[in-house]
């Protein structure tokens, strides 16, 4: 802060009223001086909580938005996988005229693959942030809007809890029971699963109730949106603006430029997993997917390796890549050892996979260039990109995705 004081001018040649008169002159010069300095500051910080309170707001109102959207993906799910499974359970000839794919989606649908009781989990960090900020709640300023926060973050747990404690929600084949399969035979496959499960009645039940539990998914999303809706409206936050609010969020770091994207990337790197990206100085990349795969037949792993290649260019935060046609295939099975008793399994299995890696990579060769845009941003560091893009999911609705590539170290 600085206040100029204005310092009387007391001497001499005053005469009269004059001393008088400098003196109101300078104490109000330094009140309306003093009012001024605190009262901008004043200002400017409640323009701050109030910008504070409207971002809350935005931000609440997109996890809402998100709840209805995941809400409306597991309704939809429910149908279809639902109808899938009932298909196949009305008559289990069927199963041998349905892809594998299916039939692991199918199964994946009835079957619990551990033992925890939340099947559904609640993202509940903005909820935290929320109620944990009364001072956020001020900038608001708002009763209409912070009731119906409350009344919906209440309603959302009521319908988790319900659904992760319903006998009618809870996938009926418990994880001991599938594992109880394994034991038997641990390459049994799909089909030979659902030809069991599917005729047990929780099985039944649990599938003929798919079109409930859309309908009961629906509803809340329904109800949701309305809080949703009135709460943006109770606001005065427009859709434009909370798109705005939601793409400012998502893009972060700055723009990639050339010379710091030429090397190489880990994009994944886990014990099953590797993907690595390299980037040349000609505008060329390779992409190297390594598959390390284990099996209950032998110890160590199988190693898998698919290598594409292709072109790439930037521009200003787009960068495209041009996958061309082929795939080059390797395999190395020489860190395997069978277990005892396993071994001709276990070269079945080897044999197996080397035969769908090659005829994979062969059904590459005939495919057409394929281009890729991704949104691109890096992090002051230079050590982390970030590649987002959307692409359809199984009902054709666009899915944001994103990739985090971590600079390979010398």
């Amino acid at each position: 802060m600085n206040v100029k004081f204005r310092m009387p001018k007391f001497g001499s040649n005053m005469k009269g009223k004059g001393w008088l008169r400098e003196l109101v002159m300078t104490f109000l010069g330094t009140t309306i001086s003093i009012v001024l300095t605190f009262g901008t500051a004043q200002y400017l910080e409640n323009r701050q909580k109030v910008a504070n309170g409207r971002l809350m707001a935005m931000m609440v109102i997109h996890d809402m938005d998100n709840t209805i959207e995941t809400l409306t993906k597991l309704a939809d799910e429910h149908e279809k996988i639902g109808e899938t499974a009932l298909y196949l359970m009305e008559d289990l000839n069927r199963i041998d005229s349905v892809s594998v794919d299916t039939l692991a989606w199918v199964l994946d649908y009835i079957v619990a693959r551990d033992n925890s009781p939340l099947t559904y989990r609640l993202d509940e960090s903005t909820e935290k942030v929320f109620l944990s900020s009364q001072d956020s709640w001020k900038s608001i300023n708002n009763a209409t809007f912070i009731d119906e926060v409350q009344r919906f973050y209440v309603i959302r747990h009521e319908l988790y809890d319900h659904i992760n404690s319903s006998s009618r929600w809870k996938k009926p084949v418990g994880e001991d029971a599938f594992n109880e399969e394994l034991k038997k035979d641990l390459l049994v496959n799909p089909p030979v699963l659902l030809r069991k499960f599917l005729v047990e009645d929780d099985v039944k039940f649990f599938i003929n109730m798919a079109v409930d539990s859309k309908q009961e998914l629906n509803t809340y999303a329904y109800l949701f949106k309305q809080i949703s809706d009135r709460c943006k409206f109770t606001m005065g936050i427009t859709d434009e603006e909370l798109t705005t609010y939601i793409e400012t969020r998502k893009h972060t770091g700055n723009d990639v430029k050339e010379d710091e994207l030429i090397g190489s990337w880990i994009v994944v790197k886990t014990t099953e997993y590797d993907y690595i990206l390299e980037y040349a100085s000609d505008h060329t990349y390779q992409q190297t997917s390594i598959i390390h795969q284990a099996s209950p037949l032998f110890n160590g792993c199988i190693d898998t390796k698919y290598i594409t290649n292709g072109t790439w260019k930037l521009r200003a935060d787009t960068l495209l890549m041009v996958r061309k046609p082929g795939v080059k295939f390797e395999m190395d099975d020489s860190n395997v050892t069978p277990k005892a008793g396993m071994e001709q399994k276990a070269k079945d299995f080897i044999t197996e996979t080397e035969t769908s890696g090659k005829e994979f990579a062969k059904s590459q060769e005939v495919q057409g260039e394929r281009p890729r845009h991704y949104a691109a941003s890096i992090d002051p560091t230079g050590n982390k990109i970030e590649l987002r893009w959307t692409e359809p999911d199984a009902n054709g609705n666009e899915v944001k995705q994103a990739h985090y590539l971590t600079k390979k170290k010398d």
